[in-house]
């Protein structure tokens, strides 16, 4: 796909340039070519500054038209004033493509527009701009990150993000990184004066590395082209957006940050309805929506089961199901024979929601109740909530809680079984004295979604994704 091939050098370049790097520790130059170092890319860098012989043990160079080898990308970090000249630098030396991370372009008014168009024309032909005000790609496979990133994970995943926030993009992956997920790429296109939402689409559209797509966008240049290829993606890979600026407020502060326009929420409601396109409301529906993806199939429905300890799960779980277009069916006559012989008879039920009575029920008999729930053709999913799988008897103030062991019994009974688990593992200490149980939580979230285990940190976050899913594969079903 010539996309594809078009893009190697921003995501797989050979060489970089990092132009406005100083000694300044605390300017982004520095900290951008700081991070690229420790985050252990394998190609060229060569460092930019006409006033300085040497940073960070790197020799430095006045300008790029005096770097003696090719270079395939570019990061800028100047003042807004000086990019075009760096841009004809830039044309001059053959890069294939920049980033620009410096901000005070159309996102601040007219004279800021102005110097937009002037870089456009410039390399219109030439190469490719990501940005200005963006920070950037992130792709561990080519050895690249953005800021502030040396530590994000350098493993690949088959994650996509697309964000026209810098922030977003950042705080997204610190995010996603807990619960598993790592990333193919993530772009930060900011104002996208070249290259947009619908370009990125495209690519990772193709891209083998690719399987899920997130984006967060402000604003759309080309509607109908971006239209078609979130159709096109349908049944293929989904597609998660998050629409900043349907609110009026939103709108305005869209304006100001990227020089974007919002957009009508019916508008995209409709575009959602047809494309397919799961859309969604919140950061957390972003990233629960995203995380969710990787454990559910094409063949997942809308059926569920829901066990747990305490008789509030029921109530709660069948008003957070319904409210989201889930169903709680109830358990035939046989299953509810089988978990009778299991469970006393006051103050437990076994219709589905099924109330095991307490958090803290024994291994044994855990297993033998999530065993007969998953053998139910009835449904299709089992969400598992308010069950100790984490934290000390002396915390949760109940000796042998046996918490370890029950958290083993849903890793093999996922190992067993083919319909999925989605484990509710909400945060039972928040006082600074009990953190050790905050750690245990982590470590068990970890230990599950090795396992294949969706984890979620509520009951009304953990259905909401599973209906965006359910909602995604029924309409690729519709439209094959």
């Amino acid at each position: 796909m010539d996309k594809v091939k078009e893009f190697e050098p921003i995501f797989h370049p050979n060489s970089m340039a990092v132009v406005g790097v100083s000694s300044d520790e605390d300017k982004p130059g520095n900290r951008f070519l700081r991070a690229m170092i420790e985050f252990g890319f394998k190609g060229k860098l060569y460092p930019v500054n006409p006033e300085q012989s040497e940073i960070l043990g790197r020799k430095t160079y006045p300008c790029i038209r005096e770097i003696p080898e090719p270079v395939d990308f570019a990061y800028i970090s100047t003042p807004a004033s000086s990019v075009p000249k760096i841009i004809e630098d830039c044309v001059a030396k053959g890069v294939r493509a920049v980033e620009i991370f410096t901000a005070g372009f159309s996102e601040v008014g007219e004279e800021g527009h102005r110097l937009e168009q002037e870089i456009v024309a410039l390399a219109k032909g030439n190469l490719r701009i990501i940005g200005p005000n963006c920070f950037g790609v992130y792709c561990p496979h080519g050895g690249l990150t953005l800021m502030p990133g040396p530590k994000y994970p350098k493993e690949s995943g088959n994650i996509a993000l697309i964000s026209q926030s810098g922030g977003l993009a950042t705080h997204f992956i610190w995010a996603a990184s807990g619960y598993g997920l790592r990333f193919s790429k993530v772009i930060s296109y900011g104002n996208a004066c070249d290259l947009n939402e619908s370009d990125f689409l495209e690519y990772l559209a193709y891209d083998p590395e690719t399987k899920t797509i997130a984006a967060y966008v402000e604003g759309v240049k080309d509607g109908k082209r971006f239209f078609d290829l979130a159709k096109g993606l349908l049944g293929r890979k989904p597609l998660i957006i998050w629409k900043g600026g349907l609110t009026e407020t939103g709108k305005r502060a869209v304006t100001s940050h990227t020089g974007s326009m919002g957009g009508e929420k019916a508008v995209w409601q409709a575009f959602s309805r047809q494309t397919g396109t799961v859309l969604v409301d919140n950061f957390e529906e972003f990233l629960d929506t995203t995380a969710i993806f990787p454990h559910f199939s094409e063949g997942v429905g809308r059926r569920v089961a829901v066990v747990g300890g305490g008789g509030s799960v029921g109530v709660a779980a069948s008003d957070a199901c319904e409210q989201v277009g889930l169903q709680i069916p109830t358990s035939p006559p046989d299953i509810q024979q089988r978990l009778r012989v299991l469970l006393p008879p006051a103050g437990t039920s076994i219709r589905n929601p099924v109330d095991i009575g307490a958090p803290t029920l024994p291994p044994s008999v855990l297993q033998k109740v999530l065993e007969i729930l998953l053998s139910w053709d009835g449904i299709d999913t089992l969400i598992i909530d308010r069950i100790f799988l984490y934290g000390t008897p002396q915390l949760v103030g109940m000796p042998g809680a046996d918490s370890e062991k029950r958290a083993e019994v849903l890793v093999d009974i996922r190992n067993r079984f083919k319909k999925p688990l989605l484990v509710i593992l909400g945060e039972l200490a928040t006082d600074v004295d009990k953190i050790d149980m905050e750690t245990d939580r982590r470590r068990v979230q970890d230990r599950f979604l090795q396992a294949g285990i969706a984890v979620s940190p509520s009951l009304q976050r953990a259905v909401k994704a599973l209906s965006n899913v359910c909602s995604y594969y029924e309409k690729a079903c519709t439209d094959k």
